[in-house]
């Protein structure tokens, strides 16, 4: 490290120029960042049950979780209100199938539109009136760009260009795999001895709909809606008086594993037909209000954490280069590691949104010991010389800069393992971005301080900065007395703490149910709510009932054993299974009984004979156009070879609670064991889905947070035996580091705060934090004991030396994590309020719990022989010492 020092301080220009190039190129890949608030990254990709759950996908379609619309009206059943929805309907339609000539032509269209001349967005939309579809694509893709009245700039034709070709490039896609909706759903009807599919509204000969306009078109459009029991709390929901009151559209996806793009889509449709009143949910609308909480965040908070990092700055040392140089470092750190993962395609996720804070809040950290050691060392500089003083100043404190951020890299590093994408890579970059602060903090602060001026002042400097606060100067000598005169009751009471923290261990859960992100007054769990009260629930799982041989679904006795299932599933007494609503092929086969017994209510059922399901397979004729075998309409609910029916139960919530994980897991536990003791010997069945996967990673997070946390320990323990060489000063750095984190588990315990993807790197961050405290104390207190000073100077020595220094760094943790309380966001709220604790907790670990400890122990942590960095320590600290 004394070479690259003094390499830096002989070509302070050229490091700096070359360091401000690096920042623009990666800083550049700022503009590429994208978020990730994808089901993958919170789910374990790798595990056999999350590949079963692929192939259920894949042959049903992703049916568990969906986008769910509300829609009603003061005139729910009037013309307009219905050409509403149609309009509605329509604009959805636009990205369920795909014409690429169609596409094409309105592309070519627009585009001479363009160059044809100036043109205002109204007369754009206007052009396309017989197009009504893209007309309003187009409506609400310019309204993003400029006013509809405006005359259009060539800048922002080329924005409209870009994202109708967005729209077109996600139309290709065809990610939606069927849209449910009054005026969009088919039923069975008998006639004749023939069965066959009806539209609940007739498409007339150009494929426009004839939507109901008299009221006795609406009456007959009611009557039909009601005809079909299934229908109920699926497409329309009732009032406890039986009136209908809310129509329901349920948009299903091919793959929900990325669904942001459509779903941002879907949601942009409902905020552009505001005429009506729709309340969007499902879980691929919950992760998007998550994605734009965590932009809406991030752009606030980064500016608020960077600013408390300038006020503590300037707190400390009063200076403007005290201000300025940890500030760029904080900037370009920040810049690089962001602007890197934006070049390598690398998303922000739920857990990666704490990366750019985590920078800001760690590279303060490393700024604030290297400039600390400037000016305690600034008289020796001045009898030294600013290019000799400043090799000897900067050499030692970046040697202990670059070994406390190797041992928080590896901490971090620990997590790449994990089992889950979004830990996995937050471990990852979050190391990365360790090396880039050390880097940085070690080339520009030594760079910059070398080109400014730095004159002599008798000490006058040292007088200034926050060094010699007598707030900081009482705070240690508190700090000295508690760990030399009561340290047996500093102690103690730590041991009170660590029981009492055990003690609230027990009481800690796990969770992974989005909607606990959120508060309870706002607006997306308020609409879980309603969509479950109408609907039945906003997302599901699925249940695979095997029948045990090919076409064993058309088997009466088989279908029955289904239907006794879902009664009992939806029944009021297994309200505490907090299911809504189950969807099944049984109901196409009681529809059809019914249709072949003059629409009797009393018929809609299982029919006894399987000859009747038989004949009703013969007759009924719907289209298969992906030629599988299978009726389009069952291919969610049926295989292939029609061995296997899929049961969709719709989830609610657990009465005005959230079910939350701990619910997920006593359903699935009382549906296996009332499916395990009532299905026949020959059936089998598999109960996978989207909740499923959650809970599974549940066992991840656990799993990952106890394998993560006795790793990290074990390697930082290492790490500091191999820098000290002395495994009783690698116990000792455990222990301000283990106390923390058990209080911190204890803390959440206590107070209800749930492990969860986000609260789950916390552990690891503690530790590698923590560490640099520990090693910054034991650093200097071994000097002092080979110096020949007994343990109790050389506590107090420590103390007034390395403690000044570790205070200033942690309240700039502190104060920085404190700033996420002003989130909108729960978990980095809680985040924040965590890691202000636990860095609260590592402070007081550091610098009271292990000198009460070293007391107690009379541990002396002298060596024969002294490394490098101890000569260089023995040279600087007692010119600081003098200072003070």
């Amino acid at each position: 490290m004394d070479r690259y020092i003094r390499f830096v301080l002989k070509r302070p220009v050229i490091m700096l120029l070359a360091f401000f190039i690096v920042t623009v190129i990666l800083g550049s890949g700022m503009t590429k960042l994208q978020f990730d608030t994808t089901i993958s990254t919170l789910l374990p990709t790798s595990d056999p049950e999350y590949k079963y759950y692929d192939r259920v996908k894949e042959i049903y379609g992703g049916c568990d979780a969906f986008v769910i619309l509300s829609v009603t009206d003061n005139n729910l059943f009037h013309p307009d209100t219905f050409e509403k929805i149609n309009n509605l309907i329509i604009d959805i339609e636009e990205f369920e199938e795909f014409d690429p000539i169609l596409e094409k032509s309105r592309m070519d269209q627009l585009n001479q539109l363009f160059i044809s001349g100036t043109v205002t967005g109204s007369q754009v939309v206007a052009t396309f009136q017989q197009d009504p579809g893209f007309s309003r694509l187009l409506n609400r893709k310019i309204e993003k760009v400029t006013e509809l009245d405006s005359p259009l700039k060539p800048r922002e034709k080329r924005k409209i260009i870009s994202l109708v070709e967005a729209a077109n490039h996600l139309k290709a896609k065809k990610m939606i795999n069927e849209i449910l909706s009054p005026i969009t759903m088919k039923d069975i009807v008998g006639e004749d001895d023939m069965l066959e599919t009806i539209e609940l509204v007739k498409i007339d000969d150009d494929g426009n709909r004839i939507l109901p306009k008299s009221d006795a078109e609406f009456l007959t459009f009611i009557k039909n809606l009601r005809r079909n029991p299934a229908f109920e709390k699926g497409i329309f929901a009732t009032d406890e008086t039986g009136n209908i009151t809310d129509l329901g559209v349920i948009i299903r996806f091919h793959d929900i594993s990325n669904s942001d793009p459509i779903a941002r889509e879907i949601l942009d449709i409902v905020e552009f037909n505001d005429a009506l009143e729709i309340v969007p949910q499902g879980e691929p609308v919950v992760l998007i209000w998550i994605n734009n909480f965590m932009q809406q965040d991030l752009l606030r908070l980064v500016p608020l954490v960077m600013l408390v990092a300038i006020i503590i700055f300037f707190i400390n040392f009063k200076s403007v280069r005290g201000v300025v140089l940890p500030f760029i470092t904080l900037s370009m750190a920040t810049l690089w590691i962001l602007g890197l993962m934006g070049h390598l395609g690398i998303k922000i996720t739920t857990v990666g949104i704490s990366i750019p804070i985590l920078m800001i809040a760690v590279g303060s950290s490393y700024a604030i010991h290297i400039l600390n050691q400037y000016y305690a060392d600034y008289n020796f500089i001045s009898e030294k010389g600013k290019t000799e003083g400043l090799a000897h100043a900067m050499g030692h404190i970046s040697v202990t800069v670059l070994l406390t951020g190797l041992t928080t890299f590896v901490a971090f590093l620990t997590l790449a393992t994990h089992e889950l994408s979004a830990i996995r890579e937050w471990g990852i970059f979050s190391a990365l971005g360790i090396v880039f602060a050390v880097l940085i903090s070690s080339t520009i602060i030594p760079a910059g301080l070398k080109l400014m001026p730095h004159k002599k002042d008798n000490g006058r400097v040292m007088e200034k900065t926050g060094l010699n606060s007598p707030v900081i100067d009482r705070l240690i000598r508190w700090m000295t007395a508690g760990a030399l005169y009561h340290y047996k009751k500093v102690l103690a009471v730590v041991l009170v703490l660590m029981v009492l923290s055990v003690a609230g261990m027990f009481r800690l859960k796990v969770e992974t149910e989005l909607l606990y992100y959120f508060k309870e007054n706002n607006f997306i769990r308020t609409s879980a709510k309603l969509i479950e009260e109408k609907f039945g629930g906003r997302w599901g799982f699925n249940v695979l009932i095997d029948s045990g041989q090919t076409d064993g679904v058309k088997n009466a006795h088989y279908l029955k054993s289904v239907s006794d299932f879902r009664n009992w599933a939806a029944c009021g007494e297994n309200s505490d299974l907090c299911i809504g609503r189950t969807d099944a092929f049984p109901d196409f086969i009681k529809t059809m009984h019914m249709a072949m017994n003059n629409d009797d209510p009393a018929f809609f059922k299982v029919p006894d004979s399987d000859m009747d399901i038989l004949d009703y397979f013969e007759i009924y004729a719907g289209e298969d156009e992906n030629s599988d075998g299978r009726v389009d309409s069952f291919e969610a609910y049926i295989d292939p070879d029609f061995r296997t029916c899929n049961v969709m139960t719709r989830l609610g919530q657990n009465g005005d609670g959230l079910l939350g994980t701990a619910g997920l897991k006593h359903i699935l536990k009382r549906i296996s064991e009332h499916l395990s003791a009532t299905l026949p010997a020959e059936y089998t069945y598999k109960i996978t889905g989207y909740p499923l996967m959650l809970i599974k990673s549940v066992d991840y997070i656990v799993n990952g947070q106890v394998q993560s946390l006795l790793l990290t320990l074990l390697v930082v323990g290492m790490v500091v035996l191999l820098l000290l060489k002395d495994i009783r000063a690698a116990v000792l750095s455990l222990i301000p580091m283990s106390v923390a984190v058990i209080i911190n588990f204890g803390i959440m315990g206590w107070f209800g705060i749930h492990l969860d993807i986000a609260t789950s790197i916390i552990a690891a961050i503690t530790i590698g934090i923590g560490v640099d405290d520990t090693i910054h104390f034991l650093n200097t207190f071994r000097y002092y004991r080979k110096e020949g000073f007994d343990v109790d100077t050389s506590i107090e020595k420590t103390l007034q030396v390395a403690g000044k220094a570790i205070i200033f760094t942690s309240l700039a943790l502190i104060f920085g994590f404190s700033v996420l309380e002003l989130s909108t966001f729960k978990p980095l709220m809680l985040f924040g309020l965590l890691m202000a604790v636990t860095m609260v907790a590592t402070t007081m670990g550091a610098l009271v719990v292990l000198p009460a400890a070293i007391k107690l122990t009379k541990i002396r942590l002298v060596q024969d022989q002294e490394t490098p960095a101890y000569s260089r320590v023995k040279t600087l600290i007692p010119l600081f010492v003098k200072k003070n």
